[in-house]
């Protein structure tokens, strides 16, 4: 009896184990494991998708360069655009992107520094910079636009400091910030007949005696690199401008009438004594001459650095 019994316990046994295991089986755990997993899985291709967003492109940053280079003439202006390896100086000696690190934003410290496809790096992330040096007193002067992302969103601060610390604003030109907003956006953007001059006419030729006075220098002096001339200064004498480094054989002269512009280099005479030297007259259209020196970003940043380093203009008694 005995033995039967313990039979029947193994027998009842046997059976709850085997339903206990049925029941392990059927366990919804693994399907909440693979829930899981599927979830994991779809939250990381949102990162990687969100990671892949690029906000500035190469198409984006040539329609503004063509934006700014229609806008500036229908304000009088010409700028110089950063090329992304050359650093753009001011006139007033401020650095661009090199010294975004020591400027305040909006009467802020918050970070802004340059990205080339506008990825969070900082606070703001500048993609593209502008700058135009003023040829009107009160000297020196210039303007310079930064066109970055903010939490992904478009924005254009302009930096127009004189002296101290450099504090970047959002610009006040509606004009700017709406086709900056447009191209981001994949939209086309142009600039209207009724805020243009004529998008047929040539740009605005400078005024600026200094700018044009470093061109005359590297049409009358081809050999000579403008660049580590650290005397050249202008002077005017006798109604005329006179660009050199303090030397008689080193100084052109050059007047500035309308449209041409009239330089004066050196006749060499034997006969002639330091006291008697006599010149000869050259002249070209202002046009050709921002042909050949003021055309390209990189001639225009060469013209304007040495311009800024040159003294202001002294005149010079008879």
């Amino acid at each position: 009896m005995a033995a039967l019994l313990t039979v029947v316990t193994l027998i009842l046994t046997g059976c709850s184990s085997q339903n206990q295991s049925k029941k392990d089986t059927d366990s919804p755990k693994i399907k909440t494991t693979t829930g899981i997993k599927k979830k994991h899985k779809s939250q990381a291709n949102t990162a990687n998708t969100k990671k892949s967003i690029v906000f500035w492109d190469t198409a984006k940053d040539n329609q503004l360069e063509s934006f700014i280079d229609q806008w500036a003439p229908t304000m009088k202006q010409s700028y110089v655009k950063y090329d992304g390896t050359n650093s753009l100086k001011t006139s007033t000696g401020t650095v661009y992107p090199d010294d975004l690190s020591k400027v305040t934003v909006q009467g802020t410290n918050a970070s802004i520094g340059w990205s080339k496809d506008g990825s969070n790096k900082y606070t703001y992330n500048v993609v593209a910079i502008y700058n135009y040096d003023g040829v009107v007193p009160p000297l020196p002067n210039h303007i310079t636009y930064f066109f970055a992302f903010q939490n992904g969103e478009p924005i254009v601060l302009v930096d127009q400091s004189r002296d101290g610390t450099p504090n970047l604003t959002e610009t006040e030109n509606t004009k700017v910030k709406s086709s900056f907003a447009d191209i981001v956006s994949g939209k086309k953007v142009t600039v209207s007949s009724d805020t243009e001059s004529s998008s047929n006419k040539p740009a605005q030729l400078t005024t600026d005696p200094k700018l044009i006075g470093v061109m005359v220098h590297q049409l009358a002096m081809p050999g000579d690199d403008v660049t580590k001339e650290d005397m050249l200064s202008i002077y005017t004498y006798k109604g005329k401008y006179w660009i050199g480094i303090g030397s008689g054989v080193s100084t052109i002269g050059y007047e500035i009438n309308g449209n041409t512009v009239s330089y004066y280099t050196r006749h060499y005479d034997e006969k002639e004594s330091s006291a008697e030297v006599s010149y000869i007259k050259h002249d070209i259209s202002l046009r050709d001459l921002e042909n050949n020196y003021y055309s390209t970003d990189a001639q225009k940043q060469t013209v304007q650095y040495v311009a800024n380093k040159m003294p202001a203009i002294q005149e010079q008694a008879d």
